[in-house]
């Protein structure tokens, strides 16, 4: 029988077949024993002979019952014998449809109110999208902005190392133009400076133009200390 039609009081344990109060409390020994036909496995087993009597004998009690309620087939030459009228009583009517709309109803005040602020939502998502997108645009134009003015800094970097080298150059040649005067302009200079300090003397070795001296005395000193290093070429 099934478990929903036992008249046990205890419950029994399928696989050691002791029975006691609650299973979950139950100490089972594992040692398989069928309450039905006392072999060893347990008694829910499909192979116990017992078992296996009571679920044939069930599953033909079912198809008999089952073979005994069903309809017996009509017969083909009886089928148009049969006249079938219709009946309106059989058929439920279907509601009619509502015309008056209550505004009142608070349900539909508050779907009112959802749809409002989905809407609100909706437009203020919508401003949101345009926002972003200017930003985008915003982004865009600085990068390019960017690009632009990293080229310029660029270029004036490569300008600048251009007149580095323009300006090495001319140190060189100015160098080598202040060694040319130094060696070669100023001795003549001084040369020629000491010539004419000799023809502004009489025979007697007197000056005759005393401010000529001090104008070849000064300039004779200037180239010295310019040879020298010590002072510009004025």
């Amino acid at each position: 029988h099934f478990k929903s039609q036992c008249k046990q009081i205890n419950e029994t344990c399928k696989t050691c077949g002791e029975q006691c109060v609650d299973l979950k409390l139950h100490n089972c020994s594992q040692v398989e024993k069928c309450i039905h036909c006392q072999q060893n496995h347990k008694s829910n087993a499909l192979k116990c002979p017992v078992v296996k009597s009571y679920r044939a004998e069930l599953t033909k009690k079912i198809l008999d019952i089952n073979s005994g309620s069903l309809p017996k087939p009509m017969p083909k030459n009886n089928i148009f014998k049969y006249n079938y009228t219709y009946d309106a009583s059989n058929f439920p009517p279907l509601p009619h449809a509502q015309s008056n709309f209550n505004s009142n109803n608070p349900m539909m005040i508050k779907l009112d109110d959802l749809i409002e602020k989905m809407t609100e939502v909706k437009e203020h998502l919508a401003t949101l999208a345009i926002n972003n997108e200017k930003f985008e645009q915003f982004i865009q134009d600085k990068n390019q902005h960017d690009d632009l003015t990293k080229q310029q800094i660029d270029s004036l970097l490569n300008n600048d190392n251009a007149i580095k080298k323009d300006l090495v150059q001319h140190s060189l040649l100015i160098e080598r133009h202040e060694n040319m005067f130094i060696k070669l302009l100023i001795p003549m200079f001084e040369d020629l400076f000491t010539l004419i300090a000799g023809q502004n003397q009489d025979k007697r070795g007197n000056t005759l133009d005393a401010d000529l001296k001090c104008r070849l005395d000064r300039y004779l000193i200037q180239m010295k200390k310019t040879r020298e290093g010590k002072s510009c070429l004025i």
